[in-house]
């Protein structure tokens, strides 16, 4: 662990410029690493007692001799999320707050990266979002910001993929929670809390935050078939994706909000191997 002892109490501001300088402070030369854990490997991901880690601990780093099966490499940035329409939901959609955006691969290499969003909290550990590929687009397409995304996506149609979509569902349950499906990632936990760590008495909680990257952010994007790389090429300020909420699954996504990017996107090896972002198993 190189975070301080003292991590978790400190503000959400402190531990943000903590997190950010280890993962700034070994990024990636030229080539950057694409090997990812074979399928033998990744067996361990089918068993409750292994994934049952992602939603217990707590901290910001991986514990300690614990290697990332999926979502091996990635990229990473400093973000802000800002409410500018207020539908009445609480917590963090109401407060916003500031944090870390990851892109990464499932299996490494593809077109269609997922994301999760870690936000800080003054005192408590982190929340964190995660998105998935909402909208299917043009293979071809390289362009990690020309799709939607959001916590609920269209069942996955490769075998080991939906094998461990599953499994996690199965591990969610096993540990008291109550997910409707493998691909709806609950958002709970962040209408339970402000960023200030404030509980929340009564949370209103959305069922669809979905990201719609922006005009500005894909035309700022340089042409590379590393969406790595391509990422690196956006300007701090940009205004990366426009946000819509859904209230229930077969309602219609409103704007919402949108998330900035405070700082520009690094691929390294302190956010690949030791960066954690921990799992909500959702509604008990």
């Amino acid at each position: 662990m190189t975070l301080p002892a003292d991590y978790v109490t400190r503000s959400a501001k402190d531990k943000l410029e903590l997190l950010w300088k280890e993962i700034r402070a070994d990024p990636y030369g030229d080539e950057l690493p694409h090997r990812v854990p074979s399928g033998w490997e990744r067996r361990k991901l089918f068993s409750v007692g292994y994934n049952r880690v992602s939603f217990e601990h707590e901290g910001d780093e991986v514990p300690p001799g614990r290697r990332k099966l999926v979502h091996t490499y990635g990229t990473t940035a400093r973000v802000t999320l800002h409410v500018d329409d207020d539908r009445g939901y609480t917590g963090l959609f109401a407060s916003g707050a500031s944090g870390i955006l990851r892109f990464s691969d499932a299996s490494g290499g593809g077109a269609s990266p997922s994301m999760a969003i870690k936000f800080m909290r003054d005192g408590k550990p982190s929340v964190n979002f995660f998105a998935l590929p909402y909208r299917a687009r043009d293979p071809a397409d390289r362009n990690p910001l020309t799709g939607v995304y959001a916590n609920a996506s269209p069942p996955p149609q490769a075998l080991d993929t939906k094998l461990v979509a599953w499994s996690f569902q199965r591990t969610a349950n096993a540990l008291g929670g109550k997910r409707l499906y493998a691909v709806y990632l609950p958002l709970h936990h962040l209408a339970q809390t402000d960023a200030s760590g404030a509980e929340v008495a009564d949370p209103r909680v959305p069922d669809r935050l979905e990201l719609h990257g922006t005009l500005e952010a894909r035309e700022a994007l340089i042409d590379d078939r590393d969406w790595r790389r391509s990422l690196a090429a956006l300007p701090t300020g940009v205004r990366l994706f426009d946000l819509k909420i859904a209230e229930s699954i077969d309602a219609r996504a409103e704007a919402y909000g949108c998330l900035t990017l405070d700082a520009p996107f690094v691929a390294s090896r302190y956010g690949d191997e030791q960066l954690f972002f921990q799992h909500d198993v959702g509604p008990r």
